[in-house]
């Protein structure tokens, strides 16, 4: 009896395996229509000609579909991530794939007059050839200082002039939308892309990608799922930013530890930017794994002067009016007299309102030169732009319980204070002004923080794992939290559990994948065992 055309396929769903059908000739990466559980899916094809481990009177037919192929490249992205984030190679698909509805036909690019080329200081230009040394070894660069932009449209060029792709990441749609007009100036086929563009639109963009000629593409993390297909450069810029992280659903993806995997896969270089880089790319940078460039501002920058307002002390002494010091109030006065921008910084976004009220009632009205924000949001304010930044609440960048606490804000409190021109006012209002992270935040706690976490075991000498588990049930949830951490206990040592999480601390050695597989299966086999899907998440790498 002849053999059946079987296959097998990624359905968008938490599986642990990949279910077989019947398809004359598919080829892997066909995206096909299938039933599961009285369902229909689109799937992708991951392999061809099997011999299938289910009963063949059970395997159903699979059709076929005109919908564009997936590139063995993706695939292979996607198999990369389940396997580092602990999660299915088909919520990996689902996250790269949504359920888009059909896109027009994209527009042509067309190329328009001679663009600008990026004009390098002699800062920049050294740090570009000495990013070009790293790349030569096989490294990633982690580029630290201010005046990056250049220096990435610059290597940006190189190639695209060499018929190769740039994946060039920010954070957050904000700095997205600000960077749009710089990179149209200079590459005006470039390509963006994030969750602010319209479905057609970021359709009409893997559309263009997937034609397989040389493009910019400009985007957030999810830029990283878009159908590649040579990539030569990322640039991952703001590379510290919590906003990479996806926090739900799966794949709960780092993009900077991602964006590292898919250049692996393509072969291409990996640029990460920051004035204030993360620990762990510090410390990558310390033991080897990547190249630590230091771009200079020429001339240097000297900084804003500093005034640390003790809101406690403050207040006794009636020097307060709702959330501003008095003292604040007057380098107002004088900043605004000067003409100078002001830029107040919240602690969140249902603070503004409330600070914006305030203030109208401290100034009657107010002006155009005043800026409201938060944390997040002054990112996209232009450096160097304000005769004055003030921190109303700074004490909120402290509230969390968390090991990054302090690294966290002292890079916030590093970047506002660059929001302000040379010798401008950086005004910080606080209750525990004794805290070093306000008293001493402009110099370099790198060594401080690293020790701590050596002697704590934290990341970066760690991998850290959470598993949270969500359930309705206030019994039960608790229950089998502590099932769950005896039955890790016996795989993996050093648990800790509060009542929201089970905390994991990985060794980084040799032994680190293992331990994750071994974590994932216990955890796999709990459900099973207690029919209990759906409910545990896994988190690798937490923020």
């Amino acid at each position: 009896m002849a053999t059946r055309p079987y296959i097998q396929v990624i359905v968008p769903l938490r599986l642990e395996w990949e279910p077989y059908y019947i398809l004359e000739g598919a080829s892997v990466g066909d995206r096909v229509q299938v039933v599961l559980a009285h369902r229909e899916y689109v799937g992708v094809v991951s392999a061809v000609n099997v011999v299938p481990e289910t009963a063949p009177e059970r395997i159903q037919e699979a059709k076929p579909t005109d919908l564009p192929p997936v590139h063995p490249l993706e695939i292979a992205f996607w198999r990369a991530l389940a396997g580092y984030y602990l999660c299915s190679v088909g919520e990996v698909y689902k996250a790269a794939y949504p359920a888009f509805k059909p896109g027009r036909k994209p527009k042509e690019n067309v190329q328009e007059e001679a663009p600008e080329n990026p004009v390098l200081s002699q800062a920049q230009e050294q740090a570009a050839d000495e990013i070009r040394k790293g790349f030569q070894q096989g490294k990633t660069v982690l580029l630290q200082g201010e005046g990056k932009t250049e220096v990435y449209l610059q290597l940006a060029r190189e190639t695209l002039d060499r018929g190769r792709s740039v994946l060039y990441l920010v954070p957050e749609i904000s700095l997205s939308k600000h960077l749009q007009a710089k990179i149209a100036s200079h590459f005006p086929n470039a390509l963006f892309y994030h969750s602010g563009r319209t479905i057609a639109q970021r359709r009409n963009v893997a559309d263009v990608i997937r034609e397989g000629k040389a493009e910019l593409v400009l985007g957030t993390r999810s830029a990283l799922f878009l159908p590649h297909r040579d990539l030569g450069l990322i640039i991952l810029d703001e590379e510290h930013d919590i906003s990479y992280k996806q926090e739900s659903p799966a794949p709960r993806y780092q993009a900077r530890e991602s964006a590292i995997m898919l250049a692996g896969i393509h072969k291409a270089q990996v640029l990460l930017g920051s004035s204030t880089p993360s620990l762990e790319s510090l410390y990558n940078a310390e033991i080897g794994k990547f190249i630590k460039v230091e771009l200079k501002n020429d001339p240097p920058y000297d900084g804003a002067d500093i005034l640390l307002v003790n809101t406690a002390a403050e207040v006794r002494k009636k020097g307060m009016v709702g959330s501003f010091s008095l003292k604040l109030l007057e380098q107002m006065h004088v900043c605004l007299d000067m003409g100078e921008k002001v830029l107040l910084v919240c602690r969140s976004k249902a603070a503004v309102p409330e600070c914006t009220e305030e203030l109208e009632g401290i100034l009657g009205s107010i002006p155009k030169s005043i800026v409201m924000a938060t944390p997040a949001s002054a990112k996209a304010q232009p450096v160097g732009a304000f005769g004055l930044v003030a921190v109303l609440q700074a004490d909120s960048l402290l509230s969390k319980e968390d090991f990054r606490c302090d690294e966290r804000a002292i890079q916030v409190l590093r970047q506002l204070r660059e929001r302000c021109r040379p010798n401008a006012c950086f005004v910080i209002q606080t209750w525990e002004a004794t805290h070093p992270v306000f008293k001493e935040f402009t110099r370099d706690h790198t060594l401080q923080l690293m020790a701590e976490r050596r002697q704590f075991g934290y990341p970066p000498f760690s991998r850290l794992v959470n598993i949270q588990i969500k359930d309705n049930n206030q019994k039960r949830g608790p229950y089998m939290a502590r099932e769950l951490e005896s039955a890790l206990r016996e795989e993996i040592p050093g648990l800790a559990r509060n009542d929201s999480f089970i905390r994991i601390l990985l060794p980084r050695d040799k032994s680190l994948l293992a331990r994750k597989q071994a974590l994932y299966s216990t955890v796999m086999a709990f459900e099973k065992a207690r029919k209990y899907s759906g409910h545990i998440i896994i988190d690798v790498d937490p923020v």
